[in-house]
This record gives C-alpha cells, sequence and structure tokens, in this order.
C-alpha cells in the first residue's frame, strides 16, 4: 500500500510502498477514509521544534487524525468489529501506570500509539478507538481529534457562560478551541493571528468569531476594546508564542497552554506573569471522556466542523499538501487515501 512516511532525520518525507499491516490481539485494522495534516506534522516534516525526539522511531509513517472503517479486528478487539467507523486518537492509554489509575488518561507514561495514517491502512489499538455514529461523515469524523484537544484545553480551565476570551492562533486548534468555547457558553471570543495568516482569519470571521491581527500596532488595544480594559478571563495560546499575554488577561486570570512551545521566554515575562496572578495551565492531548463529549457536540449538530475543511487530497498529493501549509494557506487539509 502507498503510504506518507519520515525516512531521515532531515528536512521533507516520502511517498513509499509498504505492506498492508495485519492486527494484533487488542488492534483493527482501520481501512482510512480521511487524515487531518497537523501541524505538528508539519513540524516534523520541517524537522524542528522538538521532532528530533521521533528520531528513533524512523522510519514511519505519518499521520494522526484519521478516521475510517474497521477491515479486521484482532482476537481480543472487545466490542469493535468489521464495518465499525471509528475516528482514532494517537496517544492512547495503558490503563495501568500511576497517571492512568488516577483517571489522567492523558498523561500515560506508556501510551499506545498508531502506526500512521496517511496510508491506506492503519494499525490502531483499541484504547486509540473510538466508534462513531453510523450516519456521521468520515471526514467530519476525521476532525475529532483536533477538535477533542481544543474541546479538552477548554475543560482545563474555567470558562463559563459569559466569559471573556481571547485565543492567539487562529489555527485548527485555535479554530476548535473557540468552537468548544462557544459551546461552553464563552460571550466574547477573539482570536489573533498574524498577516500571514489572513485566510484563517477570514474562516475565523465567517464562523463568527471576532479577529485581531497581532501586527497592527495597535492590536492591544483591538482586543481590550473587545474584553474590556480588565482583560479576558481566559487566554489560550494555540500558537505556542505567548504573545503579550500579560496585557491580554485580567489579574487572576487564566493561560491555558495547547500550542508546541515556539519561543524561549525571557524571565521578565515570566515575572509578569507571576505578579499578574496568571494561572497557567498546559493542556495535554485528550481524555476518553473528552472524546465523547466531542463526539456527541458534533453528532448533535451543536458543533459544525466542516467549514474548516479548505483543501482535500490524495496520497499520491500529499506532499504538496505539506508546502501548501507551509506557506500558511488553507486551514485545515484533508488527506483521502481513496481519492
Amino acid at each position: 500500500m502507498k503510504a506518507i512516511a519520515k525516512t531521515r532525520p532531515a528536512f521533507g518525507a516520502e511517498l513509499v510502498d509498504i505492506p498492508v499491516p495485519r492486527p494484533g490481539r487488542a488492534e483493527l485494522l482501520v481501512r482510512i477514509a480521511a487524515c487531518g495534516i497537523c501541524g505538528s506534522d508539519l513540524h516534523i516534516y520541517e524537522w524542528e521544534l522538538g521532532a528530533e525526539r521521533f528520531a528513533p522511531r524512523l522510519p514511519m509513517v505519518l499521520g494522526h487524525e484519521p478516521a475510517g472503517e474497521v477491515v479486521e479486528v484482532g482476537p481480543e478487539a472487545g466490542r469493535f468489529k468489521p464495518g465499525d467507523r471509528v475516528a482514532l486518537d494517537p496517544f492512547g492509554h495503558c490503563g495501568r501506570c500511576a497517571t492512568c489509575l488516577s483517571g489522567r488518561f492523558n498523561l500515560c507514561t506508556s501510551p499506545t500509539t498508531l502506526s500512521g495514517a496517511f496510508a491506506e491502512y492503519t494499525i490502531a489499538p483499541i484504547a486509540n478507538s473510538y466508534r462513531v455514529p453510523a450516519d456521521m461523515d468520515l471526514e467530519h469524523a476525521a476532525l475529532l481529534e483536533p477538535f477533542a484537544t481544543g474541546l479538552h484545553g477548554v475543560e482545563q480551565s474555567n470558562v463559563k457562560a459569559g466569559d471573556r476570551v481571547v485565543i492567539e492562533g487562529p489555527g485548527p486548534i485555535g479554530l476548535c478551541t473557540a468552537l468548544s468555547a462557544r459551546a461552553m457558553g464563552a460571550a466574547t471570543i477573539v482570536i489573533t493571528g498574524l498577516r500571514a495568516d489572513t485566510e484563517r482569519l477570514q474562516l475565523a470571521r465567517r464562523c463568527g468569531f471576532e479577529t485581531v491581527c497581532a501586527e497592527d500596532e495597535d492590536w492591544i488595544a483591538q482586543v481590550a476594546q473587545r474584553v474590556g480594559e480588565d482583560g479576558a478571563d481566559v487566554v489560550f495560546d494555540a500558537a505556542g508564542m505567548m504573545q503579550s499575554v500579560r496585557q491580554l488577561v485580567k489579574r487572576g486570570g487564566q493561560l491555558v497552554l495547547l500550542g508546541w512551545p515556539a519561543r524561549d521566554l525571557p524571565s521578565a515575562e515570566m515575572r509578569a506573569l507571576f505578579f499578574h496572578g496568571v494561572n497557567i495551565i498546559s493542556s495535554r492531548v485528550r481524555s476518553p471522556q473528552t472524546w465523547r463529549r466531542a463526539i456527541a457536540l458534533v453528532a448533535g449538530g451543536q458543533v459544525d466542523l466542516a467549514p474548516m475543511v479548505t483543501h482535500r487530497v490524495d496520497l499520491a498529493n500529499g506532499l504538496e499538501a505539506f508546502e501548501l501549509l507551509r506557506r500558511k494557506q488553507g486551514v485545515k487539509v484533508l488527506v483521502n487515501p481513496a481519492r
């Protein structure tokens, strides 16, 4: 079968031919219908921002936001059967470590993982697999992983009905965080981005959110006009930059970190956050409970993820899609192996 793989610790990736895998005892073989390209896929493609930690796993098939149909099950696959439609989480859980036993499955020390989903088929441990309704569009199901990431971040915060929220970064995770905050009742949601994010900011406005370009000279004042002079109740950093958070968040407010850290923070910035009483939260991936709520919100129509999809490509054109995203064009690109 065809697959997009990272074969060496350097820039780029390759289209390769590999055998169709077979499921182990507690695994599923899934025919991939769609798999989104994530920002972390792009970091691995560019071999930057911590991607070197994947070096021991090379060569490896990329892709970790998939949905598809179960075609074969292992003998201990439990409730799963061929024909089930599933969304897959790249970060599963062992169920045995101290964090799993405390219910914090998203911090598992020995997580189960996918074999890579930019391929015609992938292997999924049952701990990584979530059945979705039979009538759910599998493209929408492939968006559940980033949506659940944003939803988990909002769940880690104290966002309440009527709150004011700022989200730094208008990419898919930022947009999913905004959709989640709105579903939780946030009254004011402002998404910030750069001039290079023009297309993404336009999409955010079409989705009903206010936006500010963080390269405008008065951008902090523009945000303050929308959230109030005392600042936002919660700032979500979905860009890894923590851009001027002290000026955006109220005293005693929250900063939720969602993006891969993209810069070192000077001690002066950390001191400013400390004396401002900002509660800093690192939101790590998702939990099984979050997955169930994400599926319910999308299946029930409370959240519409479809507008996020701006491009669809087959496996043969997948590498071109990486270059498109490097140019900050598009929002969510789906790789559809069957196209």
